[in-house]
């Protein structure tokens, strides 16, 4: 397990902002489970639903990225209609090394591609293909024999030649400009075993609920019963507390307490490769935060007889 990030914590530097919960009081913080280089599984504590969910929708629409966005087709003899062309171009993931606003040479490239099939075999056309003018750096991240992607296959004599130009954008605008593959969050669970009901049960009875659960939460162990194993493996299926339904035991219902957590939630982010997936948290961190010292500076406009009148007014 790595250490806390505490970046997740400026989103409550903010005063007047977040008024529920009182977060600043809270003390969110960010604890990260899982790292490589495509993925990040990570916990945050101490925040609502709300905030959670808006982290979550920001990590997918509001972290900029390059994606192609204009594309001239000059030749095109393959099989493939030009538009079937420009999608394929435009969903290609590009690596992207820069963090202005937006119009420099690192966030708007050229792109070329020109391939002709001269021999009788044939040649296929993938993102390795396409080349970058210019000393920028910007490749495509699918670029080697394991992973390129395929465009086209050309046969004898096909061509084709386009010119293309990256630009960097959100996701709110076009879902080319999403970094993640996956984005979710599960609320942490909180299970709780009654042993009072638990000692009623018999071995069979016992190891019948270990055994119904999908996922492996909970185990038997001879000399203290059912355990729970790993909570967060849970996913609410409830299957544990179907099983017992039918049994003829006093306050079976009272068996096993499955409950969501208020205030913990563990995310699972991946990324397309575009950015690094810890890139991505920290990028939706200051966005969010961003966004958030632009509601306190409108707030600040605001007379305080407006003030008090836009608390009943959604």
């Amino acid at each position: 397990m790595l250490p806390v990030v505490s970046e997740f914590s400026r989103i409550v530097e903010i005063p007047g902002v977040i008024h529920y919960p009182r977060m600043a009081e809270l003390n969110p913080a960010v604890e990260i489970h899982e790292l490589d280089k495509d993925m990040v599984k990570f916990t945050v504590k101490n925040i609502d639903l709300a905030t959670a969910n808006t982290l979550r929708r920001v990590m997918i629409a509001e972290v900029p990225t390059l994606a192609i966005e204009f594309v001239t087709v000059d030749i095109n003899t393959t099989v493939l209609h030009d538009q079937v062309h420009l999608g394929k171009l435009a969903f290609t993931t590009l690596t992207r090394d820069c963090d202005c606003p937006g119009g420099c040479e690192k966030c708007q490239i050229k792109y070329s591609l020109h391939v002709k099939n001269t021999s009788e075999d044939v040649r296929d056309v993938t993102t390795k293909d396409l080349q970058p003018e210019g000393n920028n750096g910007v490749w495509p991240v699918h670029t080697s024999e394991d992973n390129a992607i395929l465009i086209v296959r050309l046969g004898k004599n096909q061509e084709l030649k386009l010119s293309a130009i990256a630009i960097k954008g959100i996701g709110k605008e076009h879902a080319k400009w999403i970094p993640v593959a996956v984005a979710t969050f599960q609320i942490d669970p909180i299970i709780r075993i009654n042993d009072e009901v638990m000692d009623r049960l018999d071995e069979k009875q016992m190891q019948d609920v270990v055994k119904c659960c999908p996922k492996k939460v909970y185990k038997y162990r001879a000399d203290r019963g059912i355990e729970v194993v790993d909570n967060r493996r849970c996913v609410y299926c409830r299957e544990c507390l179907k099983v017992s339904e039918e049994w003829e035991v006093e306050d079976i219902e009272e068996l096993i307490s499955i409950q969501q957590s208020k205030d913990t939630f563990i995310f699972t982010i991946e990324s397309t490769g575009v950015i690094a997936p810890e890139g991505i948290l920290t990028i939706a961190i200051d966005r969010l935060v961003d966004k958030l010292a632009k509601v306190e500076a409108e707030v600040k406009k605001l007379s305080p007889n407006e003030r008090q009148r836009s608390q009943y007014n959604y």
